[in-house]
């Protein structure tokens, strides 16, 4: 009874050995195992970030070293040709005039400022482009470093905040170019988009040519084509964009489209023309405004807009934010106040419809002299804004209270 006894402890503990046994080696393997699959995840984790970190690279490139961050985005990269056939087959003069590129600057990715730089130069004829000015309008970023690029591009340097209107002008009054051409820090040019603007202005100095925008989301940074849309605004003073007349989309793109009022950021002129027809108003502050009351004004004192269809140049749109800051007036003060020299100045007859009437404060914030843009308006024998509404822009006569306003004849000579 005793031996038995033995044999079954001895069995037992050989049993547990051979389990411990068999733990010990399944236990191994399964950590070999997973130490493989961790090491395989690291792995992949790692391609992931390396991929992630290439592709954020490619959008945003985010290194201590900036001149590298400089050379890395002055590679240039693949974007669809947008032009509509036969725009690619069209040839242009040779003895084009140069132009100058104005690109002001505030709070902005210098490296979509690199990158609209660097579309500049590799998507223009080198005998046609003067220079590329960039206005410093107290950015943060020291963008002398855009200067070691290319020897045709300059750096102005607010020595006070100006905002984007003034800092165009500042950037206009240096320009050494036969051709003014205002971009923005957050765009991208297409293949022949520079021939086709400086053609029309050549054929026509009255003319101020404007580029079919094609869309570049802030999310992702894809180029892309859009429909082409003409632009205008309501009684509120708020750009829109507006259908084609039916004679446009049958000549679209083979003629020039009228433009009743430009969104403001993307546009060549004459520079004599530029002068002649009063710049920007200077006291107007900041951004805002500027865009309708350009022209307004263009329109009724012999100038024309025109889309030029053969040239494109993508534009990065932002989803409910803006880098800009405001000065002491702020946002709202410095819309209104805008405004108001508008409609004070420009739209005679219809200004409390469009302004006064539905923004009473706008009265009670101080607008500055309007004695000069009045004088400019009687120099160049400006037509009045009923003109504007009857032979432009027609679809302002569906807005409420418009058509109640017009007369005949009009009253501009009263009212100047």
């Amino acid at each position: 009874m005793k031996r038995n006894n033995n044999v079954t402890v001895t069995l037992l503990i050989l049993l547990q050995i051979g389990l411990l046994m068999f733990v010990f080696i399944y236990s191994r393997s399964t950590l070999e195992h997973l130490k493989t699959q961790v090491t395989d995840l690291t792995s992949s984790i790692s391609e992931i970030k390396k991929t992630e970190a290439e592709t954020r690279r490619e959008i945003d490139p985010q290194v201590e070293d900036k001149e590298k961050a400089y050379q890395y985005t002055f590679k240039v990269r693949e974007i669809p040709d947008t032009r509509t056939p036969p725009c690619p087959d069209y040839t242009y003069d040779h003895d084009l005039p140069r132009a100058s590129i104005i690109i002001p600057f505030h709070n902005e990715s210098d490296w979509l400022l690199l990158r609209t730089i660097n579309s500049i130069l590799n998507k223009s004829p080198p005998h046609l482009l003067e220079e590329i000015i960039i206005v410093d309008d107290l950015d943060p970023k020291n963008l002398d470093l855009v200067i070691k690029i290319d020897p045709k591009v300059k750096v102005i340097h607010n020595e006070k905040r100006e905002g984007l209107i003034r800092s165009k002008i500042i950037g206009a009054d240096a320009a050494q170019g036969s051709v003014i051409i205002f971009l923005e820090g957050h765009c991208e040019c297409n293949k022949g988009w520079l021939e086709p603007l400086l053609q029309a202005i050549k054929d026509d100095p009255t003319v101020i040519a404007i580029p079919e925008v094609d869309v570049i989301m802030d999310s992702d940074y894809v180029y892309k084509k859009t429909g082409v849309a003409r632009g205008g605004f309501g009684t509120d003073l708020i750009y829109k964009w507006i259908d084609l007349t039916p004679e446009d989309s049958a000549n679209y793109p083979k003629k020039y489209i009228k433009m009743p009022c430009m969104s403001g950021g993307l546009f060549a002129i004459a520079t004599k023309s530029w002068n002649v027809l009063g710049k920007y108003d200077e006291q107007m502050e900041i951004w805002g405004g500027e865009n309708i009351e350009l022209s307004v004004r263009a329109w009724t004192c012999g100038y024309k807009l025109l889309i030029v269809p053969c040239s494109h140049v993508g534009h990065v749109f932002r989803v409910g934010w803006f880098p800009y800051t405001w000065g002491d007036l702020g946002h709202w003060d410095t819309i209104l106040k805008n405004n108001a020299r508008l409609v004070s100045i420009w739209f005679d007859q219809f200004q409390d419809l469009f302004l006064f009437s539905k923004y009473p404060r706008a009265k009670e914030i101080d607008i500055g002299d309007l004695t000069e843009r009045k004088n400019l308006r009687k120099r160049l024998n400006c037509k009045p804004f009923q003109w504007y509404i009857e032979n432009i822009y027609p679809e302002l006569k569906n807005e409420e209270g418009v058509a109640e306003l017009m007369v005949s004849p009009s009253p501009y000579s009263a009212l100047i």
